[in-house]
Formats: C-alpha cells, structure tokens, sequence
C-alpha cells in the first residue's frame, strides 16, 4: 500500500449491542484508528458495515430496573462500584464521559439492534456513525430508554432516517454475523479479527495488516 496509490476501501465488520459501554468505547477507538490511518495513507477509506445484536434476549421487553439488574449481575453495589469505575476510566481515555446514574432502565436491545441493522439501507457511512453514536449517547449520557420505541423513533427521525416502529418487523434485520464470542467484534477485509475495546494502535496495526494481506493476496 502506497500514497500515491489509490486503495479500495478497507472493510469492517463491525459487531455489536447498543447496550455495551465497551462497544461505544470501541467505536471511538475504531474512529481514532481511522484517523492514524488517514493522516499515514490519505487515499484509504474506512467502509464499516455494522451488525447489531442484542446479548440478553431474555430481558423483558418492558426493560428491568437498571441498578438492581447489575446488582444481581455483577454480585452487589461495590462490585457494580468497581466494574463502572473500569468502564468509566476506558471510556474518558476514548474521550467519552458516561453519566450511569442518569440510567434507571436496563432495556430489551432487540428493536434498537434491528434498527441499526435497517438504517445502513439509507444512511451513508458518516451518517450511519452519527446515528449509532445517538442512540449511545441518548442511554449512556442522558439516560433515555432505548428499548422504547417512541425514544427510538425520535432519535431516528433527529438522524433522518424514514422509519415506522408500528410497521417494522424486527425479525427481518436480526444480524446473521453473531457476537463471535463477544463484542465489540471487528473483522478486516473478512480476514482479521479483532475482539474488545483495544487501544487505537493496535486497531491501527489491524487495519494495515488487512490492507497488506489484501494486496499480497488479491
């Protein structure tokens, strides 16, 4: 791969829940690693292809409360203490300011995963990006309850997008790609695996691996 070479663009598949703090953490290292690899080869692209899915499918429907959820998760209020201490400290290094106690609703992901699905059908790439980071700042930061279709509904019509929640069929956008073990969950040109929130270096390193093996193998 060279500068003064035009490069397809380099693909990734990218896995996730709208639901993991990890997965918006991800992505922002994902956005940082596409900018080192911009500023090294200029003429390189980044085409992200997202496959949403939700990891707790037996949550109701209507959501559980979110403090008690954790509390029963994770083993009681210190040890929800110290996991959101880890999360928060991986999320202010990917320039992100979570706000959990805004939080009261644990939700049912599977609506907002399937819509994240259906949006690639008319958001381009920049705007699927905004989009995702909507939905992730609309539960993370304002503590808005994404598992509600009227929330759903608002956040995409703020992004544009034309969507009936009363017509959608969720069924239809489930993602076929899985969690592969856990998520975020990034493949490079269908070849390169990457799973977690990894710093952008190494994401970086991902990228240009993928982008050699593509040249070397065609």
């Amino acid at each position: 791969m060279t500068q003064d070479k035009p490069d397809a663009a380099l693909q990734v598949d990218f896995s996730l829940d709208l639901i993991c703090p990890w997965c918006w953490i991800g992505l922002r290292n994902l956005l940082a690693a596409r900018e080192a690899l911009s500023a090294k080869f200029p003429q390189q692209r980044l085409a992200i292809h997202w496959h949403a899915d939700t990891l707790l499918p037996q949550i109701p429907e209507q959501g559980l409360p979110y403090q008690a959820f954790y509390e029963a998760r994770l083993g009681g209020p210190r040890a929800v203490e110290v996991r959101r201490a880890q999360v928060r400290a991986a999320a202010e290094a990917a320039g992100l300011q979570l706000n959990h106690e805004a939080i009261q609703t644990f939700p049912n992901t599977r609506l907002v995963c399937a819509l994240v699905n259906y949006a690639q059908q008319q958001l381009d790439g920049e705007a699927m990006i905004g989009f995702v980071e909507s939905i992730f700042a609309a539960y993370f930061v304002q503590g808005r309850d994404i598992g509600s279709p009227m929330v759903l509904q608002q956040l995409a019509e703020a992004a544009k997008l034309d969507w009936d929640p009363a017509g959608f069929d969720a069924l239809c956008y489930q993602s076929a790609q899985g969690h592969a073990g856990g998520v975020p969950h990034m493949v490079f040109n269908q070849r390169l695996q990457v799973t977690g929130a990894v710093p952008p270096a190494e994401l970086l390193r991902a990228m240009e691996h993928a982008c050699a093996a593509e040249t070397v193998l065609g």
